[in-house]
């Protein structure tokens, strides 16, 4: 057997959400006694579900994807960069490093502020739950 192509479409964590915000919505239509899902798989769909949920692809919506990805194509970014540019939502030059092959080589400074403001200024502002968790503990603390 021959593999014509080692790698399918790229999917971005939004994608993959609603892919599954769909099956399950389809599961709970399904009477129980007619489902035909593994028990292994449900539980990897709740846990990715869960994961997913707490992430920025949470909020983002596709035309916002569309229009960050038209942009950063201003940038010579690889479209698994682009990818994992919208999947992640990098706030610092820090995060671009971690996304970016040989980031520092191919951008310099200002270039990868300008990544992080098109980020910024397409998709949808996100807080993890850890943040959501400082700022109540610290509105806490200042009315104690």
């Amino acid at each position: 057997m021959k593999v014509e192509k080692s790698f399918g479409p790229l999917l971005s964590n939004y994608e993959v959400l609603e892919l599954l915000r769909e099956q399950e919505a389809y599961q709970k239509s399904v009477p129980k006694d007619q489902s035909q899902v593994d028990e292994n798989v449900q539980t990897i769909r709740f846990e990715a579900l869960k994961y997913l949920q707490d992430s920025p692809c949470s909020v983002q919506n596709a035309t916002a994807i569309n229009k960050a990805i038209t942009k950063l194509n201003e940038y010579k970014l690889t479209k698994a960069e682009k990818l994992q540019i919208i999947n992640y939502k990098p706030r610092s030059p820090v995060d671009l490093h971690t996304l970016i092959e040989e980031c520092e080589e191919r951008f310099n400074e200002e270039q990868m502020d300008g990544i992080i403001s098109l980020v910024e200024s397409t998709l949808p502002a996100f807080k993890y739950k850890y943040e959501l968790e400082l700022e109540a503990e610290a509105e806490e603390e200042v009315e104690e």
